[in-house]
């Protein structure tokens, strides 16, 4: 197909003229029925990246979406990212159903004579208007415009790599700690509280499967912790299996957000903690809820502890140090008062 090209440096230099731009229709669409409801937005979404999907024969990870402005053009345009390092581009043809669904997922706002540009993913719904300058880089320096909105999967590699030499000089895994310590505590909790504890387990399977994926071996000191417990009924400390789900979703995120992205200098938190919203070495353990957790760092920045503990999520851009260790955790929430810190509807 010769509207499918493969990205390289040198796409920068091509002008729009260069580009073919298919003609294509959108079969994907399905009657729409209540013009008025807010889902449409994310089924029109969802139709386009089906259809470029079955037109180019590849997965999209990423579709702009270019309106017309009347005054100087009248076409839609599309801009597919494929997997594989390919980009599709199209020109939208202009159907009774396409333009009755393109009416629909205007906002109350919005001018259907001015130009918009859609960014469009799995997981993302985004437009811009297309202002004078917006509107050269898209069709004077259209190479240039093309590889500045690349997704991050065409250039993994790289982004790995930056990540990597960020955080490499922070990671320590040899933690020094007073396991006798830890499991009074922990016990002493359990009596006070009447927690019923799950019985410990043999998780070997489920750390060979987080050695596999993280590249390093599940800490000794998280190990170690999970041999007094499975998971404690009633409460938020987490078990081996969720541990493992919970470092997974997380992972997801810093696997695909940029280290800029993840970055975040505009917060403070005294040094003792990477000014990250997450990293593959804070492993949660206790649950917050609404998507905060309580976990083991084992990259903190220089003024703070190889396996202090932090509190990162949801809610927050950074992670903080909550204590400096896990004993010293575990013996904040004897008191009743800094217990009740954690309480639910805080989070």
């Amino acid at each position: 197909m010769k509207s499918t090209i493969a990205y390289k440096d040198e796409l920068t230099q091509q002008q729009w003229s260069d580009f073919q731009f298919e003609p294509i229709q959108i079969e994907t669409l399905p009657a729409l029925e209540d013009p008025e409801d807010f889902r449409n937005s994310f089924t029109f979404r969802d139709s386009l990246l089906e259809a470029f999907a079955e037109i180019s024969g590849k997965n999209v990870l990423k579709l702009l979406f270019i309106t017309p402005d009347f005054n100087l053009n009248s076409a839609f345009y599309g801009i597919a990212y494929l997997e594989g390092k390919e980009i599709y581009t199209a020109t939208i043809q202009q159907t009774e159903i396409f333009t009755n669904w393109y009416d629909a997922i205007l906002d109350e706002d919005d001018d259907e004579k001015d130009a918009k540009l859609f960014h469009f993913s799995k997981n993302s719904y985004s437009y811009s208007p297309i202002n004078a300058k917006k509107h050269e880089q898209i069709f004077e320096q259209t190479g240039e415009f093309i590889v500045s909105a690349i997704p991050n999967e065409f250039i993994a590699e790289k982004l790995a790599k930056e990540k990597a030499d960020f955080i490499t000089p922070f990671i320590n895994l040899d933690v020094e700690y007073d396991f006798e310590i830890i499991k009074a505590n922990f016990e002493k909790l359990v009596t006070e509280n009447s927690w019923k504890v799950v019985a410990p387990t043999n998780n070997q399977k489920l750390y060979d499967e987080f050695e596999a994926e993280a590249g390093f071996a599940f800490p000794q000191l998280l190990k170690d912790f999970l041999s007094l417990h499975n998971g404690v009924e009633d409460t938020r400390f987490l078990n081996a299996e969720s541990i493992l789900k919970e470092w997974r979703d997380w992972q997801s995120i810093y696997n695909e957000w940029t280290q800029e992205e993840l970055l975040d200098t505009y917060s403070t938190n005294e040094g003792k903690t990477l000014l990250m919203y997450t990293t593959p070495y804070w492993i949660p353990f206790f649950n917050l809820y609404n998507g905060n957790f309580i976990a083991l760092d084992f990259a903190p920045a220089e003024k703070g502890t190889p396996g202090q503990v932090i509190r990162f999520g949801a809610d927050q851009e950074i992670g903080y140090q909550e204590a400096e260790s896990l004993s010293a955790f575990l013996e904040q929430l004897l008191n009743s008062e800094e217990f009740e810190e954690f309480d639910e509807d805080e989070y």
